[in-house]
């Protein structure tokens, strides 16, 4: 008897820095089942001070650089990119091709529509529709998504709020979206290695003060500029209160020039990044997510499973998270002066942090990787059995 052939999927994504959307595709591309599942990753260059999760690639994982895959639009290298993945596409016989983020998802989709892909899936890992482009932009790129979510067999996002921002903004049937969230080892924030005294020693940070922490690519969407501009009217409530920046990015040296013409620096820390998150989280009395724009709030996740309350933008995404009043705070995005005051709320309430960080940690237990990969599974499963018609059960059994 002939072995059975496995179902062949192709994951593209424009790069692999050190971000949300990148950890969900790698965990994705590698914790399916390898006895079912044939993969293939695809990915432009990883350029930039935010990182790279490339090193984390298992050598069992097929890898494929895409050079002219770039996240800005160029009239050159972009069809170059489109003609590279539809080669890719037809080349490897795909049974699935799974785009993430918005360039990956707008030339890998386009590719695999162009070489008859049976199913086609995408997950934007949070729109690009406001926060990232202007006015004009954001208009053109609804109209492109609308065109595309026709083609397109199912659209993943990480929270229902995604989810009902895509329908408001017509930008598909109902039928078309699931929501899956992003998969988080929860048991590794929960349990950090060492202690709080040794870590801060380690780390340089002050002792016997209030610690503010945010991790968070230093980009403008992260909204990490407002929470700079928090730190005065947090310092003048709360005295010795030490904001702490986990990341990297290009803001990193203007936030640190305005830190010290404004007589910060010694309020605000900026460790860079760190591989060691899940132990540096408990160090902090808050964690401030600032951001303009999320798709889920990986960062938020990881903060509720460490047991940290989150004071946080009231934006899709987070606010699927972070219960306001419950596990943490919200405001209004870009609102620096109320992110102060609710970060100073937050440090003047110590019962009320405990609370919140206890009921935070039990929150979050269906955001686990385990989860997340078997919802996928069953999405994949479904989808091909759907597409192979009144024979499907002899479809999905050929390819398993």
């Amino acid at each position: 008897m002939r072995p059975a052939r496995r179902i062949r999927v192709l994951h593209v994504i424009t790069r692999m820095i050190v971000g949300g959307a990148q950890e969900n595709t790698l965990l994705t591309a590698t914790r399916l089942d390898p006895a079912r599942y044939d993969i293939t990753l695809a990915s432009g260059p990883t350029i930039g001070p935010e990182g790279t999760l490339e090193p984390r690639i298992p050598g069992g994982l097929r890898f494929v650089r895409v050079p002219e895959l770039v996240r800005d639009p160029h009239p050159i290298k972009d069809p170059v990119a489109l003609a590279r993945l539809y080669g890719l596409v037809r080349a490897g016989r795909f049974d699935i091709v799974h785009t993430h983020t918005t360039k990956a998802g707008l030339l890998g989709r386009i590719a695999a529509i162009c070489a008859r892909v049976p199913v086609i899936v995408h997950t934007p890992h949070g729109h690009a529709f406001h926060g990232y482009l202007g006015t004009g932009g954001s208009s053109a790129l609804r109209i492109v998504e609308r065109a595309l979510t026709a083609r397109t067999t199912r659209v993943i996002c990480l929270t229902d709020a995604e989810r009902q921002d895509h329908l408001q903004l017509r930008i598909g049937a109902p039928e078309k979206f699931s929501v899956v969230h992003s998969g988080v080892d929860l048991e590794r924030f929960r349990t950090p290695r060492g202690t709080p005294e040794s870590a801060r020693r380690a780390l340089g940070l002050p002792e016997n003060v209030p610690l503010i922490g945010c991790v968070a690519r230093l980009v403008p969407v992260k909204g990490v500029q407002h929470l700079l501009d928090a730190v005065p009217a947090v310092r003048a409530a709360v005295p010795g209160t030490t904001v702490v920046f986990v990341g990297d990015g290009p803001l990193r040296g203007s936030l640190q020039r305005t830190a010290a013409a404004r007589g910060l620096d010694r309020a605000v820390v900026f460790l860079g990044l760190r591989d060691d998150v899940p132990d540096i989280l408990p160090l902090f009395d808050v964690v401030a997510l600032p951001s303009l724009n999320e798709g889920m709030g990986r960062a938020a996740v990881e903060a509720l499973a460490a047991g940290r309350p989150v004071v946080g933008s009231r934006i899709s995404g987070i606010q699927n998270v972070v219960a306001d009043g419950e596990t943490g705070i919200l405001v209004r995005p870009g609102d620096s002066e109320a992110l102060a005051g609710a970060i100073v709320r937050c440090l003047r309430d110590l019962e009320g942090r405990r609370a919140m960080g206890a009921r935070g940690q039990r929150s979050v237990d269906g955001y686990g990787i385990d989860a997340m990969v078997e919802k996928i599974d069953q999405i994949y499963t479904a989808l091909l059995a759907a597409r192979s018609g009144p024979r499907s059960g002899e479809r999905a059994n050929s390819l398993v």
